[in-house]
């Protein structure tokens, strides 16, 4: 199987919008429900980050079928309180593989070449927030040079 990456355009955002409005109804906790116009928010969301300029939008696909991607974003980071010097860096927002396609490395190749690029666009660190209760993400991320750095807790009540 042949996978593709490249930059996504307009045309793929039907196709991410689906995929991801399917994954989070898989995956939302009981304190986490899908809003209602989830559909047309996502739809929004996805348009208004398409055109932002410091955007990084990737697509894995095979015969023409997108089996995964990745979005982000190059930002310049400042401390609150502010008193650290601001900072650029990539942010990574989402990756998701379609269960078919998974542990084919997909992953590793969209986040390999989303850190590329955001190393080309002179960040200097790249963030993401992933589930530290899904082992294979956390795993997944380990791989990629990623480690804790601050811890993001979270207690329901």
């Amino acid at each position: 199987m042949e996978i593709t990456v490249r930059e996504w355009g307009r045309y793929d955002l039907s196709q991410i919008q689906q995929a991801w409005l399917q994954h989070f109804q898989g995956v939302a906790r009981s304190d986490m429900q899908v809003r209602p116009d989830a559909d047309s928010a996502m739809k929004q969301w996805l348009a208004a980050r398409f055109r932002q300029p410091n955007s990084v939008g990737l697509v894995a696909e095979t015969n023409r079928i997108v089996a995964g991607f990745l979005i982000g974003r190059i930002d310049d980071w400042e401390s609150i309180p502010p008193v650290i010097k601001p900072r650029r860096i990539g942010i990574i927002d989402a990756v998701y593989v379609s269960e078919q396609f998974r542990r084919e490395g997909i992953g590793s190749r969209l986040i390999d070449t989303a850190i590329e690029k955001m190393r080309a666009a002179n960040a200097i660190a790249v963030e993401t927030i992933y589930d530290a209760w899904n082992d294979a993400s956390a795993h997944a991320w380990h791989r990629a040079g990623f480690a804790p750095w601050m811890v993001h807790a979270y207690r329901m009540l």
